[in-house]
């Protein structure tokens, strides 16, 4: 199989040129593309990109980042600077003009791909064009700015000869979510994201992906994730549903019209899609398989859309996964695992086992260093294939993070007797006794209202709940008590609505922001040494 992007969509259109990738929404770099196209149709739309983009002066080395919305043409223009050369730097906007110029001031004065809404929302003003930018392109209509490039006047051009990155250079940036600041800029070779690939496009049984599914896919196409799917994708040839934006009403009837077998979307998608799986019309019903990336899931979520599907013995399937190494590790749900409700410690805590053959995994002291026996608390470390090259304008942090072949996820966990993870927090995030997740989990599951709770370390005081609801009511106090009654003590909570949670691009909560806008000055207990 391929790690490079540069030519993933071609191979995918040599051995299925017939077999269809949906986008449930026009894409911006070009509104007259079909929302149904080929394999063979996006291979050709990746040649027409690297045309524009050779036209505006993009060579070989050079960086290329886009800014735009969230849609399956991200991963066009990263297929297309790709193929001659250059290196892409796939943006999210959801953080604001302050950290937009600080990761473009990472990247060194790249070429810019952006559209009219994130150049208004990033600050991507006349100074910012001329400081942190080569050129800048806004891809939606023409532009009255002379420091502005409209797409129009570089479309059309012929593309280039390909000229792929060697499998061990740079070749693509992503970056991290940002969970606890500015997100690190994730750099990684045609080496590293084959490694990360060869996991998914394995023909696994009953939990592999089959050239026969229908694959509802909504994740940020920004993202590494996305990168690896791509090509795992071309090996194995399935119909792709291309899902940008969650929330929209489209997202139904695209559902019910195709009847996935398989569903991926980040946790807190899935959780904001829970009254859509109690539809009468049954969108998930075919669903055979569902697939949440990044982080824990919900108990009460699992439970929720392994019911709303028809077939007799549907796997949720939860990987566990860092922008830095791929999928670290993975474990399957039937309907059995989840079915006791509010229960502790949360099953889905318990994360699963590395890949068999291919990853290793331990935990050591936060202070010495030194490995922990097993089923004591310590820092996660993980070992496997795939790991990133770089940071990309912080590179001690990143060597910061490596312990000889090992490296520091910067989360908490116990590894139990048969070689299973149960995550207890994120280690900037930690309770001195007992786990955040687990909390937030349990509440999710006892108050069916609820849409979101966060549970924020205080440094000497009782940890603060935050929640929301979906009628944005806050829940009746002799409730909330009766919830939280075998519980450790808890701070009076917190009642805000779901849009006030400060979110990634990856739909996280942001606590740090969460932390600042309800507990200014406030301390938690965590170090951040390994964020």
């Amino acid at each position: 199989m391929t790690g490079s992007i540069g030519e993933v969509l071609h191979i995918a259109a040599e051995r299925r040129p017939d077999q269809q990738i949906i986008i449930d929404q026009p894409s911006a770099v070009d509104p007259g593309w079909p929302q149904t196209r080929t394999y063979a149709e996006w291979a050709q739309a990746v040649d027409e990109t690297a045309g524009w983009l050779y036209q505006l002066g993009v060579r070989a080395w050079d960086r290329v980042a886009v800014l735009k919305d969230n849609h399956f043409d991200l991963s066009i223009l990263a297929c297309a600077a790709a193929r001659i050369g250059a290196v892409p730097a796939l943006l999210s906007g959801a953080y604001g003009p302050d950290v937009a110029h600080v990761l473009l001031r990472r990247l060194e004065r790249p070429f810019l791909i952006a559209d009219s809404a994130h150049i208004a929302a990033c600050g991507i003003d006349a100074d910012a064009v001329a400081m942190l930018t080569e050129r800048t392109v806004c891809i939606d209509g023409s532009t009255d700015r002379p420091d502005l490039v409209a797409l129009d006047d570089v479309r059309g051009a012929n593309p280039p000869v390909p000229r792929l990155r060697a499998p061990d250079e740079p070749m693509i940036i992503t970056h991290t979510s940002g969970t606890t600041g500015i997100p690190k800029l994730v750099l990684h070779s045609a080496v590293s994201e084959r490694a990360c690939a060869i996991i998914e496009s394995e023909r696994w049984p009953i939990i592999g992906i089959r050239s026969g599914d229908v694959w509802a896919y909504a994740e940020p196409y920004w993202h590494e994730r996305q990168t690896h799917g791509l090509l795992a994708m071309a090996v194995i040839g399935q119909k792709m549903i291309m899902i940008s934006d969650p929330l929209a009403v489209t997202v139904r009837d695209l559902l019910i019209r195709h009847r996935p077998t398989l569903v991926e979307a980040l946790p807190n998608i899935f959780l904001a899609w829970e009254p859509m799986a109690a539809d009468p019309a049954r969108p998930f019903s075919n669903v055979r398989e569902y697939i949440n990336s990044f982080d824990a899931i919900h108990v009460r979520t699992i439970r929720t859309f392994l019911d709303a599907t028809d077939r007799r013995m549907p796997i949720w399937l939860q990987a566990w996964s860092q922008s830095e190494n791929g999928t670290l590790l993975i474990r399957p749900y039937l309907r059995g695992s989840v079915r006791r409700k509010g229960r502790r410690p949360a099953p889905t805590q318990l994360l699963g086992w590395p890949v068999p053959g291919l990853g290793r995994i331990r935990t050591v002291h936060p202070d010495t260093g030194r490995p922990t026996r097993r089923g004591e608390v310590g820092l996660i470390e993980i070992a496997q294939p795939g790991r990133c090259v770089a940071y990309v304008g912080e590179q001690p942090r990143h060597e910061a993070k490596l312990d000889g072949k090992w490296w520091h996820t910067g989360d908490l966990g116990r590894i139990n007797r048969l070689g299973a993870l149960r995550i207890v927090d994120r280690e900037i995030d930690r309770l001195p006794q007992g786990s955040a997740i687990e909390l937030e989990d349990v509440l999710l599951d006892r108050l069916d209202l609820t849409t979101e709770v966060v549970i924020l370390p205080v440094s000497g005081g009782l940890p603060l709940p935050v929640y929301s609801t979906g009628n944005d009511v806050p829940i009746d106090p002799a409730v909330w008590r009766r919830a939280t009654a075998d519980l450790p003590a808890l701070a009076e909570p917190i009642h805000i609505r779901w849009a006030e949670f400060p979110r990634t691009g990856t739909w996280k909560i942001r606590r740090v922001a969460l932390r600042e806008q309800l507990l200014p000055g406030s301390r938690t207990f965590g170090k951040g040494s390994w964020t």
